[in-house]
């Protein structure tokens, strides 16, 4: 969906576009661990760069760029951190940063590959709190997990993948033993005690 790789088979169509000819709708937010932050960037020269990848950075309009950025700062709770060094920050708040960075793009859809995978717990509510405040605006937002975790109180559907659709609707009806089986294989092992609503065995382990 992302125009990052190459469709193997089939097809994908964005609002009637390939995803090579829907990347203005499309923002994108990596696992923040594939980011080399060895360099001495700012949080506001950070989410600058959303505006730069979209081609909408204009030199000429510093007010209206500044604007841009300080608006979805806001919106992920970091705006009195906009001059603080990348790398003074947590996992959780580069997640926000990195949410921050693809509001500037005004993208409709955004994709978001692993947003919890370097984060607490506590980190972790507040991005999601986040999440549910950016879908309030009416944005279509779709996350990338292994983590199957509290998965029916985060999301409103889930698409179960290996290879190919294992399942997908209603988390709660639809990641059942033998989905999630299909999913992990020789793995499930771990996972055999999830249910939806429940979360380890009879003791709460």
């Amino acid at each position: 969906m992302a125009g990052i790789t190459p469709l193997s088979h089939g097809s994908l169509k964005i609002k009637g576009l390939d995803p090579s000819d829907a990347r203005s709708f499309i923002g994108y937010v990596p696992q923040n661990n594939q980011i080399n932050w060895n360099f001495p960037l700012s949080v506001k020269q950070v989410v600058e760069m959303g505006l730069i990848r979209k081609n909408t950075f204009n030199p000429f309009s510093n007010k209206k760029n500044n604007e841009i950025i300080e608006e979805s700062l806001s919106k992920v709770g970091l705006l009195e951190r906009i001059d603080e060094n990348i790398n003074n920050l947590s996992g959780g708040q580069i997640q926000r940063v990195l949410l921050a960075r693809t509001l500037t793009q005004g993208a409709d859809i955004l994709l978001l590959d692993e947003a919890f995978s370097a984060v607490d717990i506590g980190a972790e509510e507040d991005v999601m709190k986040i999440i549910n405040d950016i879908k309030q605006d009416g944005k279509t937002i779709l996350i990338a997990t292994h983590d199957i975790n509290n998965i029916e109180e985060k999301y409103d559907e889930v698409l179960c993948l290996n290879r190919h659709c294992c399942a997908f609707g209603d988390p709660s009806e639809v990641l059942t033993e033998d989905v999630v089986e299909e999913m992990y294989g020789s793995h499930n092992q771990i996972l055999k005690e999830h249910r939806p609503g429940s979360h380890g065995d009879s003791n709460g382990n």
